[in-house]
């Protein structure tokens, strides 16, 4: 029996390799340290040695060069078997070492188990020729050789990868039945022709360079490339070969092996492909723009051809046609268009959205052809794109079958099997996640935009429950009503808006989104009355109302109501006067005495005058609304000023009323504003102090300095001023007395012109209750500053002019 040395610093490992070598029946050495492995070969002979890489202190490397230092050892085929170190470097380290292998972790038992053989049977033989070498003659000793290298032979013809040999200069010289079934082809033509005609000529150019450096290095050779099968299909292999070499040092020969790994590759082709595609997809919320990249990513790598069709608006659409041959994909996009447009039509992908089921065509017949053709031209641009295999996978989300991805295998030659349509399912199923993602993110944007806007618009909008409690409040109706949000949101709609319960009956309400009727209803809110006009959309879960505050729009229609009420009076009670005395005056029928005469003339006159001033009052509201009025504003004799006004109001002073300056400080400043608008607002004052003082009684001004301002005084004993309507006699056509019970007329634009033409000069104009009975009226208007010397001068040197 022969020894076999097994080097691991791990007691479970070295159990492994003992479990999958007991079957060859020969004597195992155990060392669980580099040092303990150089200690066994001072005491045994060994055939082979199984050394691990990574073991503390004394590593697999360092431990297979001293081996290889000692004579008596270096001879010894040494394995190394590693699960870690695996990258080149390492690689090439351990066949620098003298390893003839370096397997890795997880390794397949039997091929281990046959190398293991090879190496033990060449020791056998190699120390029956060392015993027989004194006996038996050259004759014997190359029978013995080729008895050896016949079970050598044998030996490889029961392996299961492609095993072959190569002499020093790298001819084949044997291969394995593995590699004539393989290529279908015999002995003498594979060892002929050796690899190069089956190798993919993508992979040709490096495979002859590594083999060459190789051969020239007398180093251990390992690639991965595509070989050629039987069938024309290429597969991936991993190519090992190590040199056998005489006690002299010269290669004798090369022993290599063609692994199949082509399983393994596509799997991590196909997760490689699965990831990039994976980052594509959620690379833009645009999937129509993502799935476009997909199917441009697609080709070469899984299909030759790749077609995306999308449902979109009832239609099937063709998003992406993709083809490995540029020159073909205007055939592609024609082929594409011969399809329905109807996703419920019989023929083509359209049957991949009516089942919602994948579909795999490994070999297309011309059955097949006749059966996937829409028609005649269909199928002719089908036979020159070369259809050899296809595979449809459709697009569901939230189960709905949204599109079909199509995959078509012709220049290649490839086949799809179900691993391949795996992927294309799986592939699919990211498309579909990523068109859902799209969908929900625009849904999403489109409530917040929704909500966005609902936050912007002018009305105010809220929505009330089926129990009646607030769930939706806007910003303008914070705004409107002055009721934040955090108050409202969660209560009984009745506990915000008091006096719903009844009013809210009023509102019409429509069942479904759409014009509406709104109706206009008062509301007390933040403690004044408010106007809204609001109508309802009821809905499953409650109700939604939009309102918008027309208090003002009111007011200027009620404005507008009073305008024509006292205009039309005011201007009915002069006009009929003048008429009347006009009509009195034109009678033929009656001789009026002179006086009369002059009496009817004297009405006309005053009606006239009247008249010219409600007409003006009108103009000057107008021009002070647009601000076209022109404002002089120059230095004023305050005192004078009233003066003035007070004689001119004793001229039609009527019986039991008095006017009267107090006489107050006599050293008023004078004051900055356009004297007429001034004496206008004064005039305004005693008018209305006179007017509504009907029993009679004095009305007193008064003039005073008040810090940087003159205050003008006006207090009389009449009818006064309710406190609850002195915020609004400045009000355009408000009136104390508005039905003129009192038989008091007037525009009620007086007071109104009066503080418009106050706070044109930076003045103010208030009312206050007087003692006793009657009203006090203010009036402040700016000092005005004192002129310089030089300015004194001018005016002086002006005069004299």
């Amino acid at each position: 029996m022969t020894n076999i040395l097994l080097v691991d610093d791990r007691p479970e490992n070295l159990l492994a390799l003992e479990a999958i070598l007991e079957p060859l029946e020969q004597t195992l050495l155990y060392a669980h340290s580099g040092e303990e492995a150089l200690r066994q070969l001072l005491q045994h002979d060994v055939a082979i040695i199984l050394l691990d890489v990574q073991m503390p202190l004394l590593d697999g490397f360092e431990t297979a060069m001293l081996i290889k230092q000692r004579e008596r050892t270096k001879h010894i085929p040494i394995i190394f078997v590693t699960a870690i170190s695996k990258d080149d470097e390492h690689v090439f380290r351990g066949y620098s070492a003298g390893a003839v292998d370096y397997v890795f972790k997880p390794f397949n038992p039997d091929v281990l188990r046959s190398k293991v053989a090879v190496f033990i049977e060449l020791h056998e033989k190699t120390e029956q020729l060392q015993r027989q070498a004194e006996l038996l003659k050259e004759q014997e000793l190359a029978e013995l050789r080729r008895e050896s290298e016949e079970r050598y032979r044998f030996l490889a013809e029961a392996q299961p990868d492609q095993i072959w040999t190569a002499m020093p200069n790298g001819e084949l010289d044997y291969v394995n039945q593995r590699v004539l079934d393989y290529f279908d082809s015999s002995f003498s033509e594979r060892v002929t022709e050796g690899w190069v005609g089956v190798t993919h000529p993508d992979d040709l150019p490096h495979t002859l360079r590594l083999w060459q450096q190789a051969l020239d290095a007398g180093s251990p050779y390992e690639n991965e490339l595509r070989l050629r099968r039987a069938d024309e299909s290429y597969r991936w292999h991993l190519t090992r070969a190590v040199p056998m070499r005489s006690r002299s040092g010269e290669i004798l020969k090369w022993f290599g092996s063609n692994t199949d790994i082509d399983d393994r590759k596509s799997a991590e082709e196909a997760q490689r492909f699965l990831v990039e595609a994976g980052a594509t997809l959620g690379s833009s919320l645009d999937y129509r723009t993502t799935l476009a990249a997909l199917a441009k990513m697609a080709v070469p790598r899984i299909a030759d051809w790749t077609r995306v069709d999308i449902v979109e608006d009832g239609k099937l659409r063709t998003l992406a046609v993709e083809h490995v041959d540029e020159r073909k994909v205007a055939l592609a996009v024609e082929l594409s268009r011969r399809y329905p447009e109807d996703p419920d039509a019989a023929q083509g992908p359209p049957l991949v959205l009516r089942t919602g089921e994948s579909e795999l065509v490994a070999e297309i017949s011309e059955e097949r052809l006749s059966e996937l053709a829409v028609d005649d031209l269909h199928l002719e641009l089908v036979r020159e794109l070369g259809f050899q295999s296809y595979m449809g996978v459709p697009l569901v989300a939230r189960g709905r079958t949204l599109g079909v991805i199509s995959f078509v295998a012709a220049e290649s030659g490839r086949r799809y099997g179900p691993a391949d349509l795996a992927l294309a399912e799986d592939l699919a199923r990211r498309a579909s996640s990523a068109i859902e993602n799209a969908q929900l993110y625009r849904e999403v944007e489109e409530r917040a935009q929704a909500a966005r806007v609902l936050e912007t618009v002018g009305d105010g909008v809220f929505l009330v429950d089926v129990d009646g409690i607030v769930r939706l409040w806007n910003r303008a109706a914070e705004v409107i009503t002055k009721l934040a949000r955090t108050e409202v949101l969660g209560r009984s709609i009745d506990e915000v808006l008091p006096g719903w319960r009844d009013l809210g009956a009023r509102v019409p309400v429509t069942g479904a989104p759409g014009p509406a009727t709104a109706t206009t209803l008062p509301l007390e809110l933040a403690g004044e009355e408010r106007w809204l006009s609001i109508s309802g959309v009821g809905f499953d879960e409650g109700t939604v109302f939009a309102f918008q505050d027309v208090t003002e729009e009111r007011a200027l229609e009620q404005m507008r109501q009073d305008l024509v009420s006292t205009v039309s009076h005011e201007l009915r009670t002069p006009l009929a006067a003048i008429y009347g005395s006009a009509l009195t005056l034109a009678r033929e029928d009656i001789e009026l005495e002179e006086a009369m005469h002059g009496k009817l003339l004297e009405v006309i006159v005053e009606e006239s005058t009247r008249l010219a001033d409600i007409v003006n009052d009108l103009l000057l509201a107008s021009q002070l609304d647009s601000g076209r009025l022109e404002l002089h504003v120059e230095p004023c004799d305050a005192r004078a000023l009233v003066a003035g006004v007070l004689d001119a109001a004793r001229t039609h002073l009527p019986e039991g009323m008095r006017v009267s300056l107090d006489p107050g400080e006599q050293d008023v400043p004078r004051v900055a504003a356009d004297e007429g608008q001034l004496r206008q607002v004064l005039t305004n004052l005693v008018d209305n102090a006179v007017k509504y003082s009907p029993g009679g009684g004095d009305v007193r001004v008064r003039l005073e300095p008040a810090g940087q301002y003159v205050r003008f005084t006006v207090t009389d004993e009449g009818l006064g001023i309710p406190p609850a309507e002195q915020s609004r006699i400045f009000e355009k056509f408000y009136r104390v007395d508005p039905n003129m019970t009192g038989g008091i007329g007037g525009t009620g634009l007086g007071l109104y012109i009066s503080r418009e033409l106050v706070r044109r000069v930076h003045g103010r104009i208030w009312v206050e209750p007087a003692v006793g009975r009657g009203s006090v009226f203010h009036v402040e208007i700016p000092a005005a500053s004192e002129p310089s010397t030089s300015q004194k001068r001018q005016k002086r040197a002006k005069a004299r002019a």
